[in-house]
């Protein structure tokens, strides 16, 4: 770190000199433009102007399977660029299929120019969405999958299932998005539209929707278990199974006051909830004759119980931070 001091160069301007390094290493002239942008009421972040103008990415697919086309895409979007150029000798239909369900799952970002050659995906959104509502909206789709999954258990319906797994994509689309704006802020791109959150506030939304999508997960992981279910076979739980899955519901239900209110009354009780009961408590109990499908429920539920206790554990350091921070 390197302290400069404020010159005061008229009746109501201050001027600061840059370290000669990061002028060099950034290619910068006399006369060059810079972007400077308030992250907040203490910060100011500053970068070469050609950042913002550039801010885009290429992906050639000749050689990649379809795997790595997948997760390339996703971590250019995450990364936080605005445009995504995909080029091949000749992009065929599959490919061209590919990526248009792909873009699907990134939020703002369209097939913006097309040709046999070149795909440009373009982000067209206008980023007014907050992580705080991105998060709540994400809970809101968690907690009704979940409401499901208690009845498609509890009836072993196929059809009931099968949606609870078509609704886990609009989880997958948020956390990408939380995930690319957190990123933004991380790396100091500066758009025309700053997201107007701290890093540490963002930093608190990305760990919160990692673990949505984690439980998200779990729920969808039940929900194929019941879709793959053959005509009469059902899902038969005992009652300390069925316990545990009511059990759960409340630890979900504590989710609002922990996150968007940050009670750290509800998130040391969800903990103590959580301490109370042995992990894994199920395989203390008799498990010879039970079926595979019982135990794996119980281990998503388990895990899932995991996820909202994380959630609370970050929540009390975020308030503690937040707590340190405004002193």
């Amino acid at each position: 770190m390197e302290t400069r001091s404020i010159q005061k160069t008229g009746g109501s301007s201050f001027t600061l000199t840059l370290p000669k390094s990061w002028v060099v290493q950034n290619h910068l002239e006399k006369n060059g433009i810079v972007d400077v942008h308030a992250r907040n009421s203490i910060q100011l972040v500053i970068q070469p102007h050609i950042l913002t103008q550039n801010h885009s990415a290429n992906l050639a697919i000749d050689y990649l399977s379809e795997s790595h086309i997948i997760r390339e895409l996703i971590g250019m979007y995450i990364s936080g660029v605005n445009e995504i150029a995909v080029t091949a000798k000749n992009i065929s239909y599959e490919q061209r299929s590919l990526i248009r369900s792909i873009s699907y799952k990134l939020i703002g970002f369209e097939f913006f120019e097309e040709s046999s050659d070149r795909i440009l995906l373009k982000n067209v959104a206008n980023p007014t969405i907050t992580a705080s509502e991105y998060i709540n909206k994400m809970y809101g789709i968690i907690r009704s999958m979940f409401g499901d999954i208690v009845r498609a258990i509890d009836t072993s319906d196929r059809r009931l299932a099968k949606d609870i797994i078509d609704r886990d994509v609009e989880v997958d689309r948020i956390h990408l998005v939380i995930l690319r704006q957190f990123n933004s802020i991380l790396n100091t791109m500066i758009s025309d539209k700053p997201i107007d959150l701290p890093i540490v506030d963002l930093h608190f939304y990305e760990l919160a929707g990692l673990r949505l999508e984690r439980i998200a997960d779990h729920i969808v992981r039940i929900a194929l278990m019941i879709s793959i279910l053959k005509d009469k076979e059902i899902i038969s739980l005992n009652k300390f199974e069925h316990a545990d899955l009511i059990r759960v519901s409340a630890y979900l239900d504590a989710l609002p006051k922990i996150i968007f209110t940050l009670d750290k009354r509800a998130a040391h009780a969800t903990l103590d909830l959580y301490d109370s009961q042995k992990k894994n408590n199920f395989i203390n109990r008799t498990i010879t004759n039970k079926p595979s499908i019982n135990i794996l429920i119980q281990d998503s539920i388990e895990r899932i119980r995991g996820y909202v206790s994380n959630i609370a554990e970050e929540t009390i350091n975020y308030v503690n931070i937040q707590t340190v921070t405004l002193k």
